[in-house]
């Protein structure tokens, strides 16, 4: 049996390091509230291991007409009833995850932890970008980010630029993050101190007048990489992750090409296929994703095709995938976090939302009306849904 786990904090393992990470409450809450999560996104035959107990017949209405047969399980209870064929695809890698299943599993898996955390770095998106630009697919006037390991160098960077985004280099979700105005303060010197003492360094990269966030999905598998689709998301103007649009791949395509022209992203994931099929294929197999924006300049708009590149399970995919399997053709949505609710206000939301625009399916597809992702119950701070219409 192959086993889904959702564990978002997965990046914050990576920048510690290890085998031995204690995630952060508010961390373990959104593991714990999403963990059913993967059911979206779960092939037939597989299941879900869950951090929370959920009731079986959860949804056991609407999956029946989506015709999906979930099997979840507390990760707790199932662990210590492993065989030889169960294999875990969790959200994301890290030494932790990989010593908690192996020290349970009959059949151990081998993952290189210590090679994806390096290609989860954002080191690695830079080393991307350069890539990109030799092939003439960045201009030469972009100036990329740079790695900054030091102090002096990383306040040179925000002094010379009027506004720059400082990053973790592992983080995700639009965490690990501090905008700059060109000007170097005692605040920013102290959250610069703090994280190059924990992670070495950090990225120092140019605040680019943004239009649109966008992300190319891909899936590294035994044959290679291959590009599966496009993500339309949003994000507040710190970078937090706020939500996915539910729309057709042709729909998202035919968007971006007003402001993007259409040969230079079939250009981009060409070469990223081929890319990533010799960095990431022989390390990592599944799907991951490559955030991207359109920007703004004085002649029109213009593309940066590798902000970030998420070396595991996104949100990106997950929308892509309950969008192509699930949502009418003829119907778009938006799939959306509530976040740091209290469980009364996440209950009685949800509630009013299902009621107020109920569920419509037809012919296995979700035509219009709010639809739950996630299970919410009485200690539930996060939530997962997707609200669903009529393309207009």
């Amino acid at each position: 049996m192959v086993y889904h786990y959702f564990n978002p904090e997965n990046d914050l393992a990576l920048g510690q390091g290890g085998e031995g990470y204690n995630p952060p409450r508010s961390a373990i809450a959104l593991a714990t509230d999403l963990s059913t999560l993967p059911i979206w996104f779960a092939n037939p035959g597989e299941a879900v291991l869950t951090r929370k107990q959920v009731p079986d017949d959860w949804h056991a209405d609407i999956f029946a007409q989506l015709g999906i047969f979930p099997e979840w399980s507390l990760f707790d209870e199932r662990k210590n009833h492993l065989t030889m064929t169960d294999r875990l695809k969790p959200w994301g890698w890290n030494g932790s995850l990989l010593r908690e299943w192996n020290k349970y599993a009959p059949c151990k898996m081998a993952v290189d932890v210590e090679k994806l955390r390096m290609l989860s770095h954002r080191r690695f998106a830079i080393e991307t970008a350069e890539a990109l630009r030799q092939q003439g697919l960045i201009s030469t006037t972009c100036e990329l980010p740079i790695e900054g390991v030091d102090i002096s160098r990383i306040r040179d960077f925000v002094e010379r630029h009027s506004r720059v985004v400082l990053k973790s280099p592992w983080s995700c979700s639009g965490k690990g993050l501090r905008w700059c105005n060109g000007v170097w303060d005692a605040n920013t010197e102290a959250w610069c101190t703090n994280i190059l003492k924990r992670q070495g360094s950090l990225i120092c990269e140019v605040a680019h007048r943004k239009m649109v966030d966008f992300a190319m999905e891909f899936l590294s598998d035994e044959s290679g990489v291959r590009f599966v689709g496009y993500s339309l998301f949003s994000a507040d103007e710190m970078g937090t992750y706020r939500s996915n649009l539910l729309w057709s791949n042709d729909r998202i395509a035919a968007y971006l090409e007003t402001y993007v022209e259409k040969s230079s992203l079939t250009k981009v994931h060409q070469f990223l296929e081929q890319y990533f099929t010799h960095r990431i294929q022989p390390y990592y197999q599944g799907y991951f994703g490559v955030d991207m924006l359109a920007a703004e300049r004085e002649d029109g708009s213009w593309l940066y095709p590798c902000v970030e590149v998420n070396l595991r399970m996104n949100m990106g995919v997950c929308a892509r995938i309950i969008t192509d399997r699930y949502i009418h053709p003829d119907s778009v949505g938006e799939y959306m976090i509530y976040a740091n609710r209290s469980s009364e206000e996440l209950k009685r939301m949800f509630d009013e939302l299902s009621c107020n625009h109920p569920l419509v399916i037809e012919q296995g597809r979700v035509v219009s009306g709010f639809l739950p992702l996630t299970y919410v119950d009485d200690a539930s701070s996060y939530a997962a849904g997707a609200m669903i219409g009529k393309d207009r």
